[in-house]
């Protein structure tokens, strides 16, 4: 058996801590235990709040006890002093003061809250016998330290660096044999509490959002109701007219003669001939021979610019011919003229020069002639023709220039409100300039063409109010409406037509009428019920063919009761042709 190594005199193990007033029990416990000296005083703050309590007091010198440590309050605070007496606590006011456990309070004591304290809080014998009777309490702290490292040779001094190691690990094994294993105390983790509260209460506010989305955020209703078109067709006339009135009941419509002219220019090549050399002259004698009534009587005379040819030359007299000198051969007279006329080519050329010549004499079958003709010359010229101008007129008025002209004429009205009524529609004569003009020399021209267009056009407010007016009598307005473009399904021929713009015109038109059903009624029947019943309520409405309601999200039961969150959507259909109302 081993002897007991004698205790070295040593510096006194003395630890202070200064406690927080925030310092939490478990803290001060965990600063006790984690401090490498046996006594340790632990200077409170006043009020220190995590010791107003005997459970704290009890636990931190069951802490303590368990740590083999030596706990000190240095505290002035007397209401600290009954809970420091009942837990065993040693105090005193500072740390050159002499320490002592206070007196414990009576059965009948109480805790700072005005409560009895638990038996267990009021020592006893048993507590007394568990008090630690190591130290001469009337001593100071540092001697208290001192006394404590001579009487316990198993306390290890940790600021002794020469202490030897044989002598520590005897004195640690003599330690270890001589105390007991103390179970220390369950502290509660407040810390992982804490986060448990923390996620509870974001779970319970996720919870609160997704009850405030499902129920009044996200809930929504579709009602899309098919309702049919019933059938509505009119015929009419209309005579339209500058300055009428739009009277439905009269069937008068005013009218408009609107116009727009068409120009363009043609660049042409001249392919026409002529002859710019000298014009033949000559002369002829004539003869008339005359076969009935009275054979004496002369015939009329040849006037000046009578027409005369011989071979396909043609020539004009230049003066009057009468007759003399008669001469009878059976039944028949000839006579001959007074003197040889003079006679001019048509044009020049040199095919006008005849010799000794027979001659006929334009609307004269009873005087014909004989003679010569000469000094035509030929000088063929290039010049614009009759035929060219003709071609550029040709181009400019046909194909889709013309069309694409009529078209945005058209366009242009009906820009302005006016229905045309493209029937009417007339091309004036065109225009025509060309330079040079026709017959000049040229080898080339420019033909300037004016086309002015005409048509008859209304207003279409007029026309519409007129037609609606037609229609409206065969439906009951109260129940319906009239679906469709007027002018769109309107078909409108033109019977007969002036100058001054007056028409007489038919009018045919075919459309639909449909049920009339508020959007604001639907959403206050259709709110806060079931799909079931909304169907039931609005398709016995007139002219409702079919109710779809369509509920999200899909734990949504009900519509909602906010205006906003309902959607109403209308679809028409056609009834069916066995049906005559025009009513639903």
């Amino acid at each position: 058996m081993s002897a007991k190594i004698p205790p070295k005199p040593g510096k006194p193990t003395k630890d202070v801590i200064y406690v927080d007033v925030d310092d939490e029990i478990t803290g001060i416990i965990d600063k006790v235990e984690n401090s490498a000296h046996k006594v340790v005083a632990l200077v409170l703050p006043k009020r220190a709040a995590s010791l107003q309590s005997i459970v704290n007091m009890k636990l931190l010198k069951r802490s303590a006890d368990g740590a083999d440590k030596n706990v000190v309050l240095i505290t002035s605070e007397h209401a600290l002093l009954p809970l420091a007496g009942a837990a065993g606590l040693h105090v005193a006011r500072n740390l050159q003061s002499t320490p002592e456990i206070p007196d414990a309070p009576t059965a009948a004591a109480t805790d700072k809250t005005g409560g009895e304290l638990p038996p267990e809080a009021v020592p006893g014998e048993e507590a007394a016998e568990d008090l630690p009777q190591k130290f001469d309490y009337s001593r100071p702290i540092g001697a208290l330290a001192a006394k404590h490292d001579a009487e316990n040779p198993e306390t290890i001094d940790l600021d002794d660096e020469d202490e030897k190691p044989e002598a520590l690990a005897g004195a640690a094994a003599i330690a270890s044999k001589k105390k007991p294993k103390v179970e220390r105390p369950k502290i509660p983790n407040f810390d992982r509490f804490r986060m448990l509260i923390g996620l509870g209460g974001l779970a319970l506010l996720a919870l609160i959002i997704f009850i405030i989305l499902a129920l009044f955020v996200l809930p929504k209703a579709t009602i899309s109701i098919t309702t049919t078109s019933e059938p509505v067709s009119a015929s009419f006339n209309l005579n339209a007219s500058p300055g009428a009135p739009a009277d439905p009941a009269s069937g008068t419509i005013p009218s408009k003669i609107e116009s727009s002219d068409l120009t363009g220019t043609q660049s042409v090549t001249a392919t026409g001939q002529q002859n710019k050399g000298n014009t033949a002259t000559g002369s002829i004698s004539m003869t008339a021979q005359k076969c009935s009534g009275n054979l004496f009587t002369p015939p009329s005379d040849v006037p000046a610019g009578t027409g005369v040819s011989s071979g396909g030359a043609s020539f004009i007299t230049q003066d009057d011919t009468s007759f003399h000198g008669v001469s009878t051969n059976g039944s028949c007279a000839t006579y001959a003229s007074d003197n040889n006329t003079d006679i001019t080519a048509n044009a020049p050329g040199s095919k006008f020069n005849l010799n000794n010549a027979n001659f006929t004499v334009s609307g004269r079958s009873d005087v014909s002639g004989s003679g010569s003709a000469s000094g035509g010359s030929d000088n063929i010229v290039t010049v614009l023709s009759q035929s060219d101008v003709d071609g550029a007129k040709q181009k400019l008025t046909s194909g889709t220039k013309s069309d694409d002209f009529v078209k945005s004429f058209e366009d242009k009205l009906a820009s302005q409100g006016e229905y045309v009524l493209t029937s009417t529609l007339k091309a004036g004569s065109p225009q025509i300039t060309a330079s040079p003009s026709v017959g000049q020399p040229a080898s080339s021209a420019n033909v300037d063409i004016k086309i002015t267009y005409t048509v008859i056009a209304l207003q279409k407010s007029d026309l519409s109010k007129i037609i609606e007016a037609k229609l409206s009598g065969q439906i009951d307005k109260k129940k319906q409406k009239l679906n469709g473009n007027f002018l769109g399904d309107a078909t409108i021929n033109v019977s007969s037509q002036d100058a001054k713009g007056d028409a007489l015109l038919d009018v045919n038109i075919q459309t639909t009428a449909i049920p009339i059903i508020n959007v604001g009624d639907v959403k206050n029947v259709a709110k806060g019920h079931k799909t079931g019943d909304i169907q039931s309520a609005i398709g016995n409405w007139a002219g409702v063919k079919n109710v779809d309601v369509k509920l999200s999200p899909f734990w949504v039961s009900k519509v909602p009761s906010k205006d906003s969150k309902i959607t109403v959507t209308f679809h028409q259909v056609k009834s069916d042709s066995s049906k005559n109302s025009s009513a639903p």
